[in-house]
């Protein structure tokens, strides 16, 4: 198993450099072909704005995206072109205002999506919880690279596992990658000390991956009261992981935005890159 088709989100215009970087890096290793997708949105529309509307405004905002995607499709055909890297450019003028819709949807086809950690300070790029709505919406495996990474380490990766259905997703989504590293270690944090385990909790899963070939290992962590996301990423920092994979929104999204939860922690705290499934 190998990814083939690899579709990266380009309009985190600001970080074009580490996206095309990591994207095309891992699309040489896997041999794969690469989708440089960028999304013109629909302008929104504001009710409280009411109906007059200057129709300048809206032709505007498709202006300026339309001179934001010649910039980033000239340097995404440059550079596949220098890689030697098959590659397509995809743009797409949306009937939505909301970017990471389109994403979702035209992201089904690849294996994997490469996206931007959102700029939350920046104003050319997508909306603030794009990447929480596309990890959501899409149905594939999504590998989110933080803002001020440019590289993709991917020699010693750390597992986050708990038994749940989105761990053992991401985990298997990312069996391709995982089969080029060094070491792989499958974390469980905080495992159930109510009955006696013959193995380390998570062993079963290593296991598993190491007859597809992955050099993985089991290990439990404690949290000590910290959010379980951080545990994986301290262990991540202990052993010079350069990504994480973790299952996304095990419980609900509104849940986690009010008590917080494993996946909103990581997503905020992006340090190397992470790949999610939910």
């Amino acid at each position: 198993m190998t990814y083939k088709t690899l579709l990266v989100s380009l309009n985190e215009i600001e970080r074009l450099d580490a996206l095309l970087e990591i994207t095309l890096k891992l699309a040489a290793d896997q041999r794969a072909h690469v989708l440089g997708l960028y999304v013109i949105p629909a302008p929104a529309v504001y009710p409280a704005v009411g109906p007059y509307v200057v129709p300048e405004v809206f032709d505007g905002l498709t202006r300026y995206f339309e001179e934001q995607s010649k910039g980033t499709r000239a340097k995404f055909e440059a550079l596949i072109k220098r890689r030697g890297v098959p590659g397509t450019w995809l743009e797409v003028k949306a009937l939505a205002p909301v970017i990471s819709e389109t994403v979702s949807e035209v992201g089904r086809i690849a294996d994997l999506v490469v996206v931007s950690e959102a700029n939350r300070e920046g104003k050319n790029g997508v909306e603030v919880d794009f990447v929480e709505n596309v990890i959501l919406g899409l149905g594939r495996p999504v590998l989110v690279v933080p803002g001020r990474t440019a590289a993709l380490d991917t020699a010693q990766i750390v597992c986050g596992y708990n038994g749940s259905k989105e761990a053992a997703r991401a985990i298997h989504d990312a069996l391709p990658i995982l089969r080029n590293a060094k070491d792989v270690r499958v974390v469980w944090v905080d495992p159930p000390k109510d009955r006696e385990l013959a193995a380390p909790p998570g062993a079963d899963m290593a296991e598993s991956l190491q007859r597809h070939g992955v050099k993985a290992t089991a290990q439990a962590v404690e949290s000590n009261g910290a959010n379980p996301a951080e545990a994986v990423m301290a262990k991540a920092r202990e052993v010079g992981a350069g990504l994480i994979v973790m299952g996304a929104y095990g419980h609900s999204r509104i849940r986690e935005f009010v008590l917080g939860g494993a996946t909103r922690h990581a997503l905020s705290n992006l340090a190397v890159p992470l790949l999610m499934s939910h």
